[in-house]
């Protein structure tokens, strides 16, 4: 998956994880306290998905600006400029501005789309209460019921990004979409602008795309005046990208290796009037191709949830595309697959959470290491003997267990690459906690100091997946290994 992509999902994930916040509603009370914990815990992965993005889209930004340095100064070379005399050295402070101006405006619209999300899952979490108290008051229905007509009406439409001018409400993950590749590719034609500029050139070409849309229709194909001072052409007033997903960027045109015919031609080119001169050809065909790409968005969106739950019998993008068109019976069994998954194990549909490895990877390093190397280290003495002395009465693990073995466990689970590592932190809490497990039956607590809370086993694995929800605290990060991966 491409770096972009990663950070789209980023977003597509948390508003995963948000409407799974709600979905655990259909179980247990609903209590003062359990929806102040809720609350919490939309904080806590909103300030996650936030540092995560910001990141990510600062990295984006330079190379995009780089990526924009490099063709315009391969558009001169092309052109006939010899390599020597091109100047692709900016001056830094025009660098940093440049790419900050366009970080400023990204940054502002992480934290619109964060607190956009933020207000609507919280009202949804305070409407599955009133509107089953209601059910259950008007209707005479089972309170288990009504709450869960009531989650399943708050879980159809995903968390919203954006309040757009009409009132359509634009989903986290689709909107920030637009804000990425926005701001990528005007930091793209910044760096290709500074760059020309640098080298003494006025005149740029925006690209000629044959299938586009009205508007980029107006202004592409032409040569624009930077500064307005030669007469013959128009002045660059309205850059690159002109919207969300525009492709359009701009070249060095040097009219020192240009023909005289290419010259006349192109003059008269860019003054033709600033208006949508497709053929009815080109729209019939740009309006097929965006049908197709939303088409494709929502079956790679669908993909992606898929392969989180399934990932060993989820197939490659392609071949999931081929079975949903197909709708034949293999896509109708998958999708059952999928339902019953769900079913067994919500928290199973969150994949790593890359934010969350950023900010705690290096924790969860820190505690496996220590503990792999000293072993276990409980808090007092006899803790220990205390515990497994528990497990076997218990009958969790064999009577004739010994210390070591118990402990052999506890290192099994820490080291073991494909072991799913948690966090868990509740209100109160004085350090972070990470949780080992194994996905199906054991589970081993450490503490951020490295100090041993508990390890044990859960009786089925729909009691272990039940155990370790965001509700109770516990945030899944991923595989010891993906964390590993993650933190470096």
């Amino acid at each position: 998956m491409a770096d972009t992509e990663k950070l789209i999902a980023l977003y597509t994930l948390a508003g995963e994880r948000l409407l799974e916040l709600i979905r655990s509603l259909e179980e247990g009370s609903y209590s003062r306290r359990r929806k102040e914990k809720l609350l919490q815990q939309v904080d806590e992965i909103l300030a996650e998905l936030t540092d995560g993005a910001a990141i990510s889209m600062s990295e984006l930004l330079g190379e995009a600006y780089k990526e924009g340095i490099r063709e315009a100064a391969g558009s001169m070379l092309i052109q006939g400029i010899p390599k020597e005399q091109i100047n692709t050295v900016l001056e830094p402070i025009i660098h940093h501005r440049a790419v900050q101006a366009i970080m400023d405006d990204s940054f502002f619209r992480i934290l619109e789309a964060t607190d956009n999300m933020s207000m609507d899952a919280k009202q949804r979490i305070e409407e599955v209460a009133r509107a089953a108290i209601e059910r259950m008051l008007t209707d005479g229905v089972s309170r288990r019921q009504a709450t869960k007509e009531a989650v399943a009406r708050m879980t159809e439409q995903g968390i919203t990004g954006v309040v757009a001018k009409n009132g359509a409400r634009i989903p986290a993950d689709k909107y920030m979409n637009g804000v990425v590749q926005y701001n990528l590719r005007k930091a793209h034609v910044t760096g290709a602008e500074n760059t020309i500029t640098q080298n003494g050139i006025d005149l740029v070409y925006v690209n000629f795309v044959g299938i586009t849309c009205e508007y980029c229709a107006k202004y592409q194909g032409r040569v624009y005046s930077i500064s307005g001072a030669d007469p013959r052409f128009p002045k660059l007033e309205i850059r690159p990208p002109y919207h969300a997903h525009c492709v359009h960027s701009i070249s060095a045109w040097i009219e020192e290796y240009q023909t005289a015919e290419e010259v006349e031609r192109m003059i008269a080119t860019s003054n033709r009037p600033f208006t949508d001169n497709r053929t009815e050809a080109n729209i019939r065909r740009y309006n097929e191709i965006q049908r197709d790409k939303s088409r494709k968005n929502e079956t790679r969106k669908q993909w992606m949830r898929y392969k989180a739950v399934l990932p060993n019998d989820t197939p490659d993008l392609r071949r999931f595309a081929s079975l949903k068109a197909r709708d034949g019976q293999a896509y109708k069994d998958l999708q059952e697959l999928y339902r019953r998954a769900n079913v067994v194990n919500r928290e199973q549909s969150l994949p790593k959470n890359v934010a969350a490895i950023k900010i705690y990877g290096q924790n969860v390093i820190m505690v496996k290491d220590s503990m792999l190397s000293a072993g276990p280290t409980w808090k007092q003495q006899g803790l220990a003997e205390s515990h497994l002395a528990k497990r076997i009465k218990r009958n969790h693990v064999p009577s004739d267990w010994t210390l070591r073995e118990y402990e052999g466990k506890i290192a099994e689970l820490v080291k073991e690459p494909n072991s799913q590592v948690y966090r868990y932190h509740l209100e109160g809490f004085k350090q972070d906690y990470y949780v080992f497990g194994d996905g199906r039956q054991w589970i081993t607590i450490l503490g951020q100091d490295g100090m041993m809370e508990t390890a044990f086993p859960l009786d089925k694995p729909s009691d272990y997946r039940n155990y370790l929800t965001l509700d109770k605290g516990y945030t899944y990060l991923g595989t010891v290994k993906e964390v590993e991966d993650g933190a470096k």
